[in-house]
């Protein structure tokens, strides 16, 4: 059976939002959705393009579903057009790896969120990208 997906997601579950949007809209992601939980925050869509990224913190998942959740991280892996951009946007953040070449023709920068969270920036060179 083939799949009807057209589109996957990863939503990232955190505590509290802020930090994860400074973050992307240094990156010059924009907020196009934004879903109040109390006093703040409960969910984020960002935008740049066609990239996209979905935050929502644990209290807010927690009341939807009624349930503890248990503390996950996530490895996110994004393409970009321009690796020295992203670097530069990247200047104070924790890098993992400032800049790598790899054998399937990628240049990456690894760094983590605010979070913890891993995400590795890879920009392939024309015809590279197996």
């Amino acid at each position: 059976m083939q799949s009807n997906c057209q589109k996957i997601t990863n939503v990232i579950v955190v505590k509290n939002l802020d930090k994860g949007i400074l973050f992307w809209e240094n990156l010059g992601f924009e907020v196009v959705t934004s879903v109040p939980q109390d006093d703040e925050i409960g969910f984020v869509i960002l935008s740049n393009g066609k990239a996209e990224i979905m935050y929502q913190t644990t209290a807010s998942i927690e009341d939807d579903i009624n349930e503890k959740l248990p503390e996950s991280k996530t490895f996110l892996f994004v393409e970009v057009e321009d690796i020295k951009k992203t670097q530069k946007a990247l200047q104070n953040e924790e890098l993992l790896i400032q800049e790598r070449e790899t054998f399937y023709g990628a240049t990456e920068t690894i760094c983590l969120d605010p979070y913890g969270n891993w995400i590795c920036f890879a920009e392939f060179k024309e015809g590279k990208k197996e």
